[in-house]
């Protein structure tokens, strides 16, 4: 059957030329796509399928582009299936773009067949194989093909995937908007081995470092400038299995332009001994990975501890502070000398890191409430319990953003942790078996994240007092406002891609608790002031996306928050609500890039007004 497919198309190249074979290719594919999301298997499949319904109708559609880039399309063969090799060519030849070259480089195959239907394809203009005289394994042979290519741009399959109809056009399309990239990837999903299935879509992030060091979410498709690939000696043979994880790696290290197109592009077939069905069918895989990240870290000049996360077969990346920097803990309180006194009983108890000082300002605690908390700090000078507790008593109308900037101010810190006075570290978090690292260590964690120099803001999971149920687990900008990710939801499961499990870039954390370098806080000229009560947080966390850092949420730290205590929930009362709607209004007039619900670290494809990772099922024309 499949070899009659590439005579078929064979005969139509030497009839009409190779454009026609695109053309007709295209149809064919078309014809698939209809076919296999018409499809009824399970209640996943079905959502996703409407998902499909409502998003793709427009795939073949292209407008003119004023730069055509030229790709090359790299397609390492080694012993696939005839059929599953003919579509995924047919799939390339598909393509609504037309600026291209196939590449196929035969990595020694045994199979008869495989020969065979490369000698076909072989024989069409705009496609070259490469028949390597003995296997080395998938680097070597996609090396080859880097080396054979023409392209400006070198863009990379596995001989048993598909690329969507429009996977080049949107690439070029990105290109077109921003010509300076040197690495794009796309959302792809996973097809069944027989390909009449359509699952598991992953909706990805734009670039976020720190999440890539968790694991390797851009995977496919991934399009690479040529003269890039050229300078870091393209792949690593010995990373088999995490050679693309290995060479994103290298390719981080050499640029910060990178794209990423927020529409399907590729389709993963999940073959039984595909990583696609599940990373532990290659054990080898595993192996790879943890190469490739220890020696990021010491490319890097970095030291972290790597931490297997069993559920999900991937491992964390923890760092370790280097030159044990100094930390300021500022924490905001006015007439709560209870609450103070349980955060700052807490903090000495459950914290191992040694070098960090308390900063308490406070807008105005009565003559009664004043006394206590100087007692409190006295006590704890002398117990010894603390190296260092400043009590800054500054009355005032309360403004949030200003009580921060005069603790950060007297603070001496190198770090500055900005703690609200209601968040107890507790050790009734041991209750989650996904939190690794031992409670004590909170500090330390942060504190080697807010080292790492592309890191903005740090924040960390803060659940509801007597569970585990998230009141924080990283911020959203959605288009209805910021938003808390998973609120409500239970820390004893797995959401959307590891959400609460591996460590996330997100566009803002919360500043109940958030650390951050000092000169990167100065940088970003500390809370804005303008901003009272709400947002003032993500506010900081904008500015310092806009100065090219990325704020993280680290999933291994989760500490307790007594929600509100301190001055009630903002939505209690109409006029608090007024305030809050105010408050976000200026937020968006201040950065209004993000007004309209842009959140690099969220996907146009995700639900738009709540944050569990649920489709968007109306028609989404992010493009």
């Amino acid at each position: 059957m499949a070899t009659s497919l590439v005579k078929k198309t064979l005969r139509t190249w030497k009839e009409e030329g190779f454009a026609a074979v695109c053309d007709k290719t295209k149809n064919k594919i078309k014809n698939k796509i209809k076919s296999i999301s018409g499809k009824e298997t399970d209640e996943a499949v079905d959502i996703y399928n409407a998902w499909i319904a409502a998003n793709e109708c427009d795939l073949l559609s292209v407008e003119e582009l004023s730069y055509h880039p030229f790709f090359s399309v790299v397609i390492p063969v080694y012993n696939v299936e005839e059929a599953m090799l003919c579509e995924c060519i047919d799939s390339v030849l598909g393509q609504t773009y037309k600026d291209f070259e196939i590449i196929l480089v035969d990595d020694a195959s045994t199979q008869e067949s495989v020969r065979k239907t490369l000698g076909e394809y072989e024989r069409i203009s705009g496609i070259t194989v490469i028949y390597r005289k003995e296997n080395g394994n998938i680097s070597r042979a996609t090396n080859d093909g880097i080396k054979a290519a023409k392209g400006e741009f070198v863009a990379l399959c596995d001989c048993d995937d598909l690329y969507a109809p429009n996977a080049l056009y949107e690439i070029a399309k990105k290109l077109n908007e921003d010509s300076a990239l040197d690495y794009i990837y796309s959302d792809e999903d996973k097809i069944s081995e027989d390909g009449n299935v359509r699952r598991d879509p992953f909706f990805k992030p734009d670039w976020s470092p720190e999440t890539f060091m968790s694991y390797m979410y851009t995977c496919h498709i991934s399009v690479f400038r040529r003269t890039l690939l050229e300078e870091v000696s393209g792949l690593r043979p010995g990373f088999e299995g995490s050679q693309d994880y290995d060479l994103v790696l290298r390719v981080m290290e050499k640029t910060t332009h990178i794209g990423h197109v927020p529409k399907i592009l590729y389709h993963w077939r999940m073959r039984k001994e595909s990583t696609a069905n599940a990373m532990t069918a290659k054990p080898y895989v595993m192996q790879a990975t943890i190469k490739a990240k220890e020696e990021a870290l010491k490319r890097r000049g970095q030291t972290g501890k790597l931490t297997l996360l069993p559920e999900i077969s991937q491992y964390r990346v923890t760092y370790i502070p280097q030159g044990n920097p100094s930390v300021s803990i500022i924490i905001p309180s006015k007439d709560n000398p209870e609450v103070l006194e349980m955060c700052l009983t807490s903090i000495s108890k459950n914290t191992d890191y040694e070098n960090y000082e308390v900063v308490i300002v406070d807008n105005g605690s009565s003559k009664k409430n004043k006394k206590r908390i100087e007692d409190m700090v006295l006590r704890a000078e002398h117990a010894g319990t603390m190296q260092k507790i400043t009590y800054l008593y500054q009355p005032m109308e309360f403004n949030f953003s200003r009580m921060c900037n005069i603790g950060a101010k007297e603070a001496g810190g190198e770090f500055l942790l900005f703690l609200n006075d209601d968040i107890e570290i507790s050790e009734a978090v041991k209750q989650n078996p996904n939190l690794t690292e031992p409670v004590e260590q909170w500090l330390s964690i942060l504190t080697g994240q807010a080292q790492v120099s592309y890191t903005g803001a740090v924040g960390c999971k803060l659940y509801y007092p007597g569970g585990i149920q998230f009141q924080h687990a990283g911020v959203l900008n959605l288009p209805i406002g910021p938003g808390h990710c998973l609120y409500g939801m239970g820390d004893d499961l797995n959401y959307y891609y590891g959400r609460n499990l591996l460590d996330y870039n997100f566009c803002a954390v919360t500043g109940a608790c958030l650390m951050v370098e000092r000169k990167k806080f100065n940088e970003a000229g500390g809370f804005d002031e303008d901003l009272v009560v709400a947002y003032n947080d993500v506010a900081l966390c904008f500015r310092l996306l806009e100065l090219g850092y990325h704020n993280v949420l680290r999933n291994d730290v989760a500490l307790v928050h007594h929600e509100s205590v301190s001055r009630g929930l903002d939505r209690a009362s109409e006029e608090k609500e007024e305030r809050r709607k105010r408050e976000m209004k200026k937020l968006y007039e201040k950065h209004p890039k993000f007004s309209c619900g842009y959140d690099p670290c969220y996907n146009p494809n995700l639900v738009p007004d709540k944050g569990d990772f649920s489709f968007n099922m109306t028609k989404n024309r992010s493009k």
